[in-house]
């Protein structure tokens, strides 16, 4: 276990520096080392992704890239040896490890494209078509990314379990560090009620490592972005590149989160677009963007998959007839389609076609038979929470503030609520979606509490909600470590080789395709994190590789 807290140091020791050049100001505290962190992420997918064109991410090139952090460290020693900074480091570390320590990965996901992609972008250069081949290939986060360039020398295989972690810790860092500075300091406005909001929710339902995947990564994200936007004070344009590098980095990873792109208009009316042609990291982020959709052009021959609007037909590689599929199946999916299936064959009773189901709310009474009451179960308690601490801060109140609500809160209130609408209407499934919904319940309840103005010394109680918060976290992932069997394949780090406790796969069966090595998963197995490339449903009857330049290329006759 002591192996594990040490490489979770030694990660944020590492990473933390790539941020460097994206970072504002040097405040030299717990909040801006970890937002560094954050950015750092960010440097590191964007350097995956560009090099994946042309080699594959392995680990003598991951390990080469080490280097830069190492100058860096030593070059701004001054920036990096003080207190703050060593304080970032312990606790990251520990929460890293408290959060992965014999941790199962997300199911059913990891094991079908996750790791499997991972393991892909480690051993391959750009596989051009890697949808034909298994099409969940097309719907790949830029998390993956992340996780392939974090294999090296250092770490080993098991690089490849931290950047969810690393998103997390760093988020979570940063509000608890927020929300004490605030307190300490007897500064109860709109964005210290937020960040109570949020690390509610955070360590009430965001606190299991298992259940990260591709999602919580990106609602962890999302919440940072609005902290962001509400603790600005100015308008500098920097600050306004990075909200905007926060924004496509949420989109890339998950697209339902597409409505963040509507927060970029809150500041951008009030900038100078030609300032905007002077900052490097502009270019950054349309080249960033760039990239990622010439990507998905090539893995898929869609801009972005799968909306057949934006396809290239005439791609020796697109498959538009399973765009289509894909397209009306996912939305049918989130949607209760097999509940609905399910009803519909136990009462003997017709099943409509998936684009009627989708029509006039047909799907509704079989989406609230299931994912209606999982929505009610997660939220409800939470609101209720909330409801309890106005209540209690009501009490604690001599009086009402009379202030002025800032313009951009508004605004923020109103994009959240038709973004939670909008999510509603077309993937109304929790994951998908939640940060939409937390957020504008979160700034509505800012709204509320920063109205009052206290009378009784209120610092306990918001002291007293943290070591409340942490206690559930470190409660429920110690109760989770001791039930863990100890003796499993590669204890105590994350089970990414099967879905057994014992962590033992199940094996791959060989297959070959114009002379190239293909994987698929034995019989009730996962490809996981094995031999590559692996699809979960094999080869099928026309699936044609040819190679071009060195470059593999899948496609259906």
């Amino acid at each position: 276990m002591l192996t594990v807290y040490f490489y979770s140091l030694l990660v944020v020791l590492l990473f933390t520096p790539f941020g460097f050049v994206l970072s504002n100001k040097n405040q030299k505290n717990v909040s801006y080392y970890s937002s560094q962190l954050l950015y750092g992420l960010i440097v590191l997918s964007f350097v995956a992704l560009f090099i994946n064109f042309f080699l594959p991410l392995n680990k003598t090139f991951n390990s080469l890239i080490l280097v830069f952090p190492l100058i860096v460290l030593l070059k701004k020693r001054g920036e990096y040896l003080n207190k703050q900074f060593l304080f970032f480091l312990f606790f990251s570390g520990l929460l890293i490890s408290l959060l992965i320590l014999e941790s199962d990965v997300y199911r059913p996901d990891a094991g079908l494209y996750h790791l499997p992609y991972t393991k892909i972008l480690n051993d391959e250069k750009i596989m051009i078509g890697l949808a034909n081949f298994h099409f969940r290939y097309a719907h790949i986060s830029i998390l993956q990314y992340l996780s392939a360039i974090s294999n090296n020398i250092v770490f080993g295989n098991n690089g490849i379990v931290f950047a969810q972690a690393l998103i997390a810790s760093s988020v979570i860092i940063n509000f608890s560090y927020k929300i004490y500075e605030y307190n300490k300091n007897k500064e109860y406005n709109f964005h210290f009620f937020f960040l109570v909001s949020i690390i509610i929710f955070i360590f009430y339902k965001m606190n299991r490592y298992s259940e990260y995947g591709n999602d919580a990564p990106s609602h962890f994200l999302f919440f940072f972005l609005i902290s962001e936007i509400i603790s600005s004070k100015t308008k500098d344009i920097r600050n306004i590149c990075n909200n905007l590098l926060i924004i496509l980095f949420i989109i890339l990873n998950k697209i339902t989160l597409l409505l963040a792109i509507f927060l970029s208009l809150l500041n951008l009316n009030l900038i100078n677009f030609k300032n905007f042609l002077k900052l490097k990291r502009f270019y950054f982020i349309l080249l960033f963007a760039l990239l990622w959709c010439v990507k998905n052009l090539l893995i898929s021959g869609c801009v972005l998959y799968p909306v057949k609007s934006l396809c290239f037909n005439n791609l020796i590689w697109t498959d538009i007839q399973k765009v289509q599929e894909i397209s009306s199946e996912n939305e049918a999916w989130t949607k209760g389609w097999p509940d609905y299936t399910r009803i519909q064959n136990r009462n003997n009773e017709k099943i409509v076609d998936k684009d009627t189901y989708l029509k006039n709310f047909y799907w509704l009474p079989y989406w609230k038979t299931k994912h209606f009451k999982k929505i009610l179960t997660i939220i409800l308690p939470y609101l209720l929470f909330l409801t309890g601490l106005i209540i209690y801060l009501n009490f604690s109140k001599n009086s009402f503030k009379k202030i002025k609500i800032e313009k951009k809160y508004y605004f923020l209130i109103i994009v959240m609520f038709f973004s939670t609408f909008f999510w509603f209407i077309k993937v109304p499934m929790f994951r998908y979606g939640y940060s939409y919904l937390i957020s504008f319940v979160s700034l509505i309840f800012a709204i509320v509490c920063v109205q009052f103005s206290f009378k009784n010394n209120i610092q306990k109680i918001f002291n007293f909600l943290l070591i409340l918060c942490f206690s559930v976290l470190i409660l429920k992932n110690v109760v989770r470590i001791s039930k863990s069997e100890n003796s499993y394949n590669n204890y105590p780090w994350p089970k990414y080789f099967a879905m057994n406790e014992e962590n033992l796969s199940n094996g791959v069966e060989e297959l070959i395709l114009n002379g190239k090595k293909l994987y698929k998963p034995k019989k009730n197995g996962y490809c996981m994190f094995s031999e590559s490339p692996c699809g979960n449903y094999g080869v099928n009857e026309h699936l044609n590789l040819v190679i071009k330049n060195s470059y593999y290329i899948f496609y259906q006759d």
